[in-house]
């Protein structure tokens, strides 16, 4: 059994004006799902209708569905029809684990919302997906009408899922032990980033990207044996194809590469990388939810406490996703410390003079999941000496302020790390003009962790499990909560520091006095004039 609460609609942001879905729209979906029993031949569903700020519930009811809910989609009209029963402004897409899919509220007029929303979605129509951790098996839907299916009638369900790709993890090979997703609505200030040379980084922004993080088996692990041959392949083909770099090659018809790239078809080389690799027993697979295609994979080994443990409890993997960053972190058995990954998409990039006034470079002008190349990925590794929980990033009103990730600690803090510390383009020489007019900054393998930077300063927060943000009304701020634990922290940020706000020393006397002053000397200029005027026109 579990509750959920559901808000705004798949293509709005959270932070959206009034009436669309954002935070300030009062209406909400509750839903609670309940398991069958041996005397029910169903679970049940129950959703109730209400708004959020009085409690008020509009409507209510218990529908049976067929199999465990497995995805919600949430939906949204900006009509609310009282007169109707069963009527919310709210709505949710349930897909069940036997790939069927139910509406809630259960109405016609919700049937319409619905094949709105499929045909406004563009011509691929609007998709879904699902993932089964324990059989490793991952499909990518598409949400259909059914041939001959009426919208007007009630409790119908005139829709069908449709099977686009399939991606199988081996359980027996590998196991899932979390997924990620990135931050519906995400505001992004810029597509590119301006190197010091002036040419330009495109950044790979999919929004049907997701991070599926698995870890090695038993069998896995003890079936990497080396051939009598000779020959350094093993007898386990999951292992050679990691070793021969299939899941971490990369695809561009760009000229030049950004530093730290991969020629096409070459193996990506990691900050970490030593000529006898040790068993890899953690994987980060980049999946396109739409197509179901892995577009970028990678692995680190002395992941796992024990690697021939059976039954050991799942290895924590905090991720976050951050326009077209990845960070991620796990414990490091081999150093006792934690790393960082961190993985950034590109599509490519543009030369200094390789947009001008009588030339551009030819551009894809919309992006598909199916038809689009995969994207260029940059790979680095860094140290803490701290065990991190969980993880986050700041968040601002038009994506303008820096950004800081957050890290939720062992020791019960909560600390915050700028960007430019975890790029992967980082060099590991001296810095040429043009990196340091870019403001990168030298690779050093262990991040230091600033007391200035510590958001949490001298209180403690106890096991933080998810740590969430949300802009504020001024761009310099972001709002910022540590919560899973027993304990609850809130505080706000400035990433870029107050650029937009007066400081607390600021001289509001001394101002207010200016002010008068120039209304009053403006004023008796006007009657000097005018009485000038006057008496030369007289004279």
């Amino acid at each position: 059994s579990w509750n959920k609460l559901v808000h705004g609609g798949q293509f709005v942001s959270l932070n959206g004006p009034h009436g669309n879905g954002g935070v300030h729209d009062h209406e909400m979906l509750a839903l609670s799902y309940v398991d069958g029993d041996s005397s029910a031949s169903s679970a049940l569903v129950e959703w109730k209708c209400f708004d959020g700020t009085s409690g008020r519930v509009f409507s209510s009811e218990t529908i049976p569905v067929s199999s465990s809910v497995v995805q919600i989609v949430p939906l949204r009209t900006s009509i609310h029809h009282a007169h109707e029963a069963k009527s919310c402004r709210q709505l949710a897409l349930l897909v069940h684990s036997d790939q069927s899919v139910s509406v809630v509220p259960d109405t016609a007029r919700s049937y319409v919302i619905v094949d709105e929303a499929v045909s406004a979605a563009g011509q691929n129509g609007l998709f879904v997906h699902t993932v089964d951790k324990k059989s490793g098996e991952f499909h990518a839907l598409r949400v259909s009408r059914k041939s001959g299916s009426e919208l007007q009638q009630t409790g119908s369900n005139p829709f069908e899922l449709v099977t686009v790709g399939t991606t199988i993890f081996d359980p027996s090979q590998e196991k899932i032990v979390n997924v990620a997703y990135p931050r519906r609505g995400e505001v992004i200030q810029s597509p590119s980033t301006v190197l010091g040379d002036d040419a330009l980084l495109l950044k790979y922004l999919n929004p049907h990207l997701m991070v599926v993080v698995t870890e090695a088996t038993k069998s896995f692990l003890s079936g990497v044996e080396p051939l009598s041959d000779g020959s350094d392949e093993t007898g386990n083909e999951f292992y050679n194809a990691l070793v021969g770099g299939q899941y971490s090659s990369s695809s561009s018809g760009q000229k030049r590469k950004p530093l730290g790239a991969s020629k096409p078809g070459a193996e990506v080389s990691s900050s970490n990388a030593s000529t006898n690799a040790a068993t890899p027993s953690l994987f980060i697979s980049l999946v396109d939810s739409v197509s179901g295609q892995i577009l970028h994979r990678v692995s680190h080994a002395h992941a796992l406490e024990s690697d021939l443990t059976e039954g050991t409890a799942a290895t924590r993997v905090p991720v976050v996703i951050s326009e077209n960053w990845v960070v991620y972190t796990f414990f490091n058995q081999r150093t006792r410390r934690t790393d960082v990954g961190v993985l950034t998409l590109h599509e490519g990039m543009i030369d200094k003079n390789g947009i001008t006034a009588f030339s551009a470079p030819e551009q894809e002008l919309s992006f598909s999941s199916l038809e689009s190349a995969k994207p260029i990925v940059l790979s680095k590794t860094f140290g803490m000496a701290k065990a991190v929980t969980s993880l986050g990033v700041t968040t601002t009103k038009a994506g303008i302020s820096a950004k800081q990730f957050l890290f939720g600690t062992a020791n019960d803090q909560v600390i915050s790390i700028d960007r430019r510390m975890l790029d992967p383009r980082r060099p590991n020489g001296e810095l040429k003009e043009s990196e340091k007019m870019e403001g990168l900054i030298r690779y050093a393998p262990l991040l230091p962790i600033v007391p200035l930077r510590t958001p949490s300063h001298i209180y403690e927060v106890s096991s933080v499990q998810s740590i969430s943000s949300a802009s504020a009304n001024v761009e310099s701020q972001s709002l910022i909560i540590a919560y899973g634990g027993p304990d609850v922290f809130f505080t706000r940020l400035a990433p870029s520091k107050g650029f937009d706000l007066l400081p607390d020393d600021f001289n509001r006397g001394l101002l207010s006095v200016v002010l008068v002053g120039l209304i009053v000397s403006l004023n008796v200029i006007q009657r000097m004039n005018k009485k000038k005027m006057v008496s030369t026109v007289w004279s």
